[in-house]
């Protein structure tokens, strides 16, 4: 194993409050320097120096980005949960309605026939 020195694409995600497809992007793209290390599962993109951003990042944009992702992520979870609920309610609704004819045995049937 090599010793790494530098960020992981995860370490420079958060630094650089993105996500970490974002971080390959750059990397692929050739805004970020990396190289390939041998690891335990593989390779792995080590990132030795990150950008100096044009708007300085605060401690506040630091902490607060993870804290809109995680909202956002939980947003779409209750909007799916939600909709699944509406589904449940409609399917119980279903369930407790009346029926339309009242079920008879076959010979009730075939007397009605025969009358």
């Amino acid at each position: 194993m090599f010793l790494m020195k530098g960020y992981t694409l995860r370490e420079a995600a958060q630094a650089l409050g993105v996500s970490t497809i974002t971080v390959r992007r750059y990397i692929k793209s050739g805004k970020l320097k990396a190289r390939l290390v041998p690891s335990k599962f593989g390779d792995s993109y080590i990132i030795e120096e990150l950008p100096i951003l044009s708007k300085p990042l605060t401690d506040n944009t630091l902490s607060t980005q993870p804290l809109i992702n995680k909202i956002e992520q939980l947003s779409q979870e209750v909007g799916y949960w939600k909709a699944k609920a509406e589904w449940l309610e409609e399917r119980l609704l279903l369930l407790e309605a009346p029926k339309q004819t009242p079920k008879r045995r076959w010979w009730q049937r075939l007397f009605r026939l025969w009358h």
